[in-house]
């Protein structure tokens, strides 16, 4: 059973020919279905895929994240080149509005017209099994959140912007291929959350670097992060990118026993 795994859109790339973004995008066959992991901010990763040879036309499935404008932006655009693909995503996300202070205050919020394309999207409550595909909706929180998450906001009833507690964050399991989007919840209580046997985690961790009066987690904290993640996983690689700082990933990779990657832009990971 081949595995294949692209990377559409991302903050980094070692090929002069594709764009690059603040938004996440992967491409998965698996077991003869394709899938598409996000959307990136924009229809950047048509474009990159279109130079890659993948065929967005031919998608069974799109799985949305969370609902983040950088990981559901190019939706409009994916649907209207696809015509086939469910887009399976949380419940929690039509109507939403996100906002994040990081630096300065910014919406980021999805522009996405869910009344459009209303047969093609199968929203998510619960924990559920779609066609193949476990889908994770109530994840653990034994384990501290990523401290960036304080920077980010969601608008409640009243319409005032709160701390977002991330209940629109869905994990995926194709196979045994886990895809945490931005791991917004933790990497740790993910990981804790899934039923099944893992061996490739392939997302972000939401671990950023610190920068000027922004902190963030310390090299201290990175190293426990690393160190739970070796002894509880020492059979699972690890491929992050996206919200992964450099430095953060600098840290994580020091530790012995833990089998980290970094993913670019047009990347492929192969899997035999």
């Amino acid at each position: 059973m081949d595995t294949r795994i692209i990377i559409l859109s991302d903050n980094r790339t070692d090929n002069p020919l594709l764009e690059t973004e603040h938004g996440l995008s992967v491409y998965l066959e698996y077991n003869g279905r394709k899938y598409l992991l996000d959307t990136g901010a924009s229809d950047l990763f048509m474009r990159n895929a279109e130079k890659l040879g993948v065929d967005l036309g031919e998608v069974d499935y799109c799985l949305i994240s969370h609902g983040h404008n950088d990981h559901i932006g190019g939706l409009p655009a994916f649907l209207e080149v696809n015509h086939k693909a469910k887009v399976i995503l949380s419940s929690e996300i039509p109507g939403a509005e996100y906002a994040s202070v990081r630096r300065y205050l910014h919406s980021i919020t999805g522009n996405v017209d869910f009344q459009k394309h209303g047969d093609r999207f199968v929203f998510i409550k619960e924990d559920s099994y779609v066609d193949g595909i476990h889908v994770y909706s109530h994840l653990a929180h034994h384990h501290a959140q990523p401290l960036g998450d304080r920077t980010l906001l969601i608008k409640s009833d009243d319409g005032k912007f709160v701390k977002d507690a991330f209940r629109h964050e869905l994990a995926f399991v194709v196979g045994d291929i886990l895809f945490t989007g931005c791991a917004h919840n933790g990497i740790l209580n993910i990981l804790e959350s899934i039923r099944e046997p893992v061996r490739l985690s392939i997302g972000g961790f939401h671990l950023l670097d610190s920068h000027l009066s922004e902190h963030y987690e310390t090299d201290e904290q990175l190293r426990d992060i690393s160190s739970e993640l070796a002894r509880r996983y020492p059979d699972m690689d690890f491929y992050t990118g996206h919200c992964t700082g450099e430095h953060c990933y600098g840290v994580l990779s020091e530790k012995k026993g833990l089998q980290l990657h970094q993913f670019h832009c047009g990347d492929e990971i192969g899997i035999g």
